[in-house]
């Protein structure tokens, strides 16, 4: 019966002992799982931050995407109303750029 006692004594002894070295790993980990905490936090906080200044960088370059469209039809506009300049303007243009053109071939001959 005194093997029985004893092993009853060692067995709470030993639940004892668990319950010792549990209570204090727990409160030797407490700060380090505080310190993750707040890192996961932070890295939280600067994901947002990245987040919004992704989605802001997208606009302005949606912005900057329209403003050169706009800019190119409106070049385009241009371009398209210089090649329908009337017939006769295009006419005394070239006689008068043809006359110079002459003159300066005399003048060398």
């Amino acid at each position: 019966m005194i093997i029985v006692y004893i092993s009853l004594a060692l067995f709470i002894g030993s639940i004892i002992y668990l319950a010792f070295f549990a209570f204090k790993t727990f409160k030797d980990s407490k700060p380090t799982i505080e310190n993750v905490t707040e890192t996961v936090t932070r890295i939280q906080a600067k994901t947002d931050q990245i987040k919004s200044e992704t989605d802001q960088l997208a606009m302005t370059q949606q912005e900057i995407t329209e403003d050169v469209q706009y800019k190119k039809e409106a070049v385009q506009y241009t371009v398209d109303a210089a090649k329908e300049i009337p017939e006769p303007f295009k006419n005394i243009w070239f006689s008068i750029k043809g006359d110079k053109w002459k003159l300066r071939n005399r003048s060398d001959a």
